[in-house]
């Protein structure tokens, strides 16, 4: 019985985001071992490894396909990651991150950098607003102002890293036929 063409594509597509899913998960994990110098002033504070993935895929997919991605890394992560908590934060920051980023791409002009930023802000925006709901206050909103320092910080960095990074995952798409 001879594969179609269709079905092909439909492997190979699957079998991307897959890999995609497992990187994003993979990155989430290592950086759960890299300890951070700097938690006295940014309590929670991370690179956020895993918006590289995300960042790719909204560039390189799109929406739909970097959504799936995303939900699977959250449910995932917050598996391997440990109470409840960890998964209402996930959710926030990362679906708020999400939507940010997908709506500044379609901004003329506005850099790889200046996307991932949006993301960086909104994900911590999204956390904050998450903890003030458990915590049943604002003042946490209070934290903000350094919470978006550490955006600007990690922001810049996914945003170069995912600049050099799209041309080679591109070539690696061209190569595989999707």
């Amino acid at each position: 019985m001879k594969k179609t063409n269709s079905n092909n594509s439909n492997t190979r597509k699957l079998i991307l985001l897959g890999l995609m899913t497992s990187y994003s998960l993979a990155l989430y994990l290592i950086e759960t071992q890299i300890p951070n110098p700097l938690l006295f002033w940014f309590p929670g504070a991370k690179l956020g490894l895993s918006n590289i993935i995300t960042l790719l895929c909204l560039l390189s997919f799109g929406e739909r396909d970097t959504f799936k991605i995303l939900t699977v890394r959250i449910i995932i992560s917050s598996i391997f990651a440990g109470p409840a908590s960890t998964f209402l934060f996930s959710v926030a920051g990362g679906y708020l991150s999400f939507i940010g980023m997908a709506i500044a791409i379609r901004i003329k002009g506005l850099s790889t950098i200046g996307i991932s930023i949006v993301g960086a802000i909104l994900h911590n925006i999204g956390q904050l607003i998450m903890a003030s709901f458990i915590i049943e206050s604002i003042s946490i909103m209070g934290y903000l102002p350094l919470m978006l320092g550490a955006s600007l910080a990690t922001g810049v960095f996914i945003g170069i890293v995912v600049k050099f990074s799209e041309p080679l995952l591109k070539k690696q798409i061209l190569k595989i036929g999707y």
